[in-house]
């Protein structure tokens, strides 16, 4: 997809959210609109634009949010914890 149009509606979304909140959060809703609506393919290449160039183009609410994006894809997944289960009492069935 072109890089202009993806860089648009980033920033359309970002409008969107910061008219409803502050900065940080219009950011972060930005970013999870991002991760459950778009295409992995497009935001690939908008971590990679960014990678490359910073997120010039973007808006302050867009760039954070893709901020926020390019740092957990570089996390490592967090494993789920597991729940504390209590031993079997002794003697009870085999």
């Amino acid at each position: 997809m072109n890089i202009d149009l993806l860089i648009k509606m980033t920033n359309e979304i970002g409008e969107f959210f910061a008219g409803t909140t502050d900065t940080e959060a219009a950011a972060e809703a930005v970013a999870n609109h991002l991760k459950r609506y778009w295409e992995p393919r497009m935001r690939a290449q908008m971590l990679s634009y960014y990678e490359q160039r910073q997120g010039a183009g973007l808006s302050e609410v867009g760039k954070k949010a893709v901020a926020l994006l390019h740092e957990a894809a570089k996390s490592p997944p967090v494993a789920p914890h597991a729940p504390d289960v209590a031993p079997p009492p002794k003697g009870a069935g085999a």
